[in-house]
């Protein structure tokens, strides 16, 4: 139905400034060997590529490998994602999947398998009143997103040097539609594996919503309780506002409240962190960065007293000129 102001300018829905990505992100700590890996997949069509990440890191293991790949608006949905270095293939949906690395001097297999299922953000918490871009903006991601536990066991062979096997814990997301980094400010994403549990937790400030949202989910064998809340005070990095990420160096403990009623206090250890990997964005004309961070980090389950291991991304936004000079590539 026509209105007194349908003659008039109508307002522009904030997708259109957003590109559409659809992204893969594996992520898996060998805690005794103390080495850390990620893999991440960014398909990009407006932009006409793919990006694919490799990096690993340990006391005596340094691969990177960041591969831009041209793409058509359309992928194959049954043929593996590949820049001819980084494949990723699924062999059996939300159970098991590979991923392989390939370079002149180094091979490496990595077998990913489920450890419970797979928990769609749509299902989880929603923020209370309204988003411009609609009820996707009112969840704690403002896209498609899902999450899931798992373990891994990535296989090295490396010209020069011994043979190495990893194994541990890990988990991996998938998400797609509209999205613009640029307009995050702010994220905490917890993901701590224990023996009989994984606790996900997950907040951000961005512009597609007026406050805070959290989210997240707990893990085990009876299923997944989404998380309504968390108590972030402890959290020491966001001031001075538009500063690097500090040195993290002091251990952070928050508590996850789900929806079934669990309260959880959690401990990320950061004073003993594995190792940092980083996934920064950076603006075309380097005016702005995302600075993204994943600390790789031994937890305690303080409400049972468990141990576990897991990472803690933490994201925020920075602007000014050249501020992407300031961030280092890492």
């Amino acid at each position: 139905m026509l209105d007194a102001h349908a003659d008039r300018p109508h307002a522009v829905p904030p997708q259109v400034f957003m590109p559409w990505k659809e992204n893969w992100c594996f992520t898996g700590v060998d805690q005794f060997q103390r080495t850390a890996m990620v893999w991440h997949i960014s398909l990009r069509p407006v932009d006409g590529e793919g990006i694919f990440t490799c990096k690993f890191d340990g006391p005596d293991l340094r691969i990177r490998h960041v591969g831009r790949h041209p793409i058509g608006r359309g992928v194959d949905a049954d043929r593996p994602l590949t820049d001819g270095a980084v494949r990723f293939e699924v062999i059996e949906p939300h159970r098991e999947f590979l991923l392989t690395f390939d370079d002149a001097d180094t091979r490496v297999e990595c077998i990913a398998t489920a450890r419970f299922g797979p928990f769609d953000f749509a299902d989880g918490n929603l923020a209370p009143g309204t988003s411009p871009i609609g009820e996707l903006g009112r969840h704690v991601f403002p896209f498609n997103h899902y999450e899931q536990s798992l373990s891994f066991t990535a296989r090295i062979t490396r010209r020069g040097h011994d043979d190495v096997t990893l194994t541990g814990w890990g988990n991996r997301d998938h998400s797609w539609g509209w999205r613009d980094d640029f307009g995050f400010r702010s994220h905490q994403w917890i993901c701590a594996n224990f023996e009989d549990a994984y606790v996900q937790g997950s907040t951000m400030v961005d512009t597609t919503y007026p406050d805070r949202k959290y989210g997240g989910f707990v893990s085990d064998h009876a299923g997944n309780d989404p998380v309504v809340d968390i108590d972030i005070s402890g959290a020491y990095w966001g001031d001075p506002p538009n500063e690097p990420l500090p040195h993290l160096d002091r251990d952070v403990t928050y508590v996850i409240r789900t929806e079934r009623g669990r309260e959880l206090a959690m401990t990320a250890h950061l004073s003993d962190h594995l190792r940092i990997l980083y996934l920064n964005a950076r603006h075309p004309d380097r005016s702005q960065v995302y600075q993204d961070a994943q600390v790789f980090c031994p937890f305690t389950l303080d409400t049972t007293g468990q141990h576990g291991v897991g990472l803690l991304e933490l994201g925020k936004h920075l602007s000014g000129e050249g501020i992407a000079d300031r961030v280092g590539r890492r």
